[in-house]
């Protein structure tokens, strides 16, 4: 990405938010006031008015017709995900945890909803300083209990990031990591893993989301079309890693974690869309939401 601009991959899941709120099929799905932020996020980069158009019900068919061609159902599949990280998070709030932490936050609203909703705990937000600065000059500013860390995790650490942001590492914590892993190589994922071992006290929990490997085993979506390699490289964002299912317990066991569950797109379809009926939407398959919790030391299990 380019130093003064946001992530193409932020651009692109807030407008599939903003897309999504306008979907009579759909909308209920899209929290409350999640639209609008990532509207006002939009708003902010005047490059972006052809994307923020397709939102309009005449244009819709564009939107539908560009994701057919790279991958079908990848913007409900977006939705449903950030559905089951935040009904994670707000269990671990209602568990009494303190302190929330977004790594690589891009234009995504979870803990600037939260902070609300949750006066108590503290929430922190990391992310790569060009992306963070479009957000909050389309924001304004934050609750006190909310706190803006920019950092580029490609050259800080995250033990660096959250020196003296307020975070405490002596207290219980939920840290979300979505959208960002498979960018990243096994070498740079197990630094970011090794420091989550130190960051996290015992009990703390850890939802993330990682590509699971094709069965010809390369790191993409499995619905993707070849259109979708060719986008990747043009933004200079390809994946860079997966995880298959059966190895989630052994890789998070590496670094002190025990897996309390898996949702990998099946899981979310029967949760969010099998019980209203809506079984034939379409949704993106490939990419697993993995939910962990950080073990004693000592503790082998």
């Amino acid at each position: 990405m380019r130093e003064d601009r946001p992530s193409s991959t932020a651009v692109l899941i807030a407008a599939a938010t903003v897309f999504l709120s306008r979907d009579p099929r759909v909308s209920d799905l899209v929290p409350a006031g999640a639209a609008e932020a990532c509207e006002g996020c939009l708003r902010t980069l005047s490059r972006l008015a052809p994307v923020r158009a397709v939102s309009h019900p005449a244009l819709r068919w564009t939107a539908r017709l560009a994701e057919r061609a790279t991958v079908p159902g990848l913007q409900l599949h977006f939705m449903l995900s950030k559905r089951w990280i935040e009904e994670a998070v707000r269990a671990a709030l209602a568990d009494g945890c303190p302190q929330v932490v977004v790594v690589g936050a891009g234009f995504d609203t979870l803990a600037l909803r939260l902070s609300r909703d949750f006066p108590r705990p503290r929430f922190f937000e990391i992310d790569h300083p060009a992306t963070q600065a479009w957000k909050r000059r389309a924001l304004g500013e934050a609750g006190e209990n909310l706190s803006f860390v920019a950092a580029d995790l490609s050259r800080v650490g995250l033990e660096a990031a959250l020196t003296g942001s307020g975070f405490d590492p002596a207290k219980r914590s939920a840290f979300v990591i979505e959208g960002l892993l498979m960018y990243l190589d096994d070498a740079e994922i197990g630094r970011i893993f090794g420091a989550l071992r130190g960051l996290l006290a015992e009990g703390s929990r850890l939802a993330f989301t990682v590509m699971e490997p094709t069965p010809d085993g390369r790191f993409a979506f499995h619905n993707a079309s070849f259109l979708v390699r060719r986008l990747l490289a043009r933004w200079s964002e390809p994946f860079k890693s997966a995880l298959a299912r059966a190895d989630a317990a052994a890789f998070l066991a590496r670094f002190g974690f025990a897996l309390r569950a898996l949702a990998p797109s099946e899981t979310l379809r029967e949760t969010y869309l099998a019980p209203s009926g809506r079984e034939d939407l379409v949704t993106a398959h490939g990419e697993m939401i993995v939910l962990a919790e950080r073990r004693p030391e000592g503790d082998s299990r």
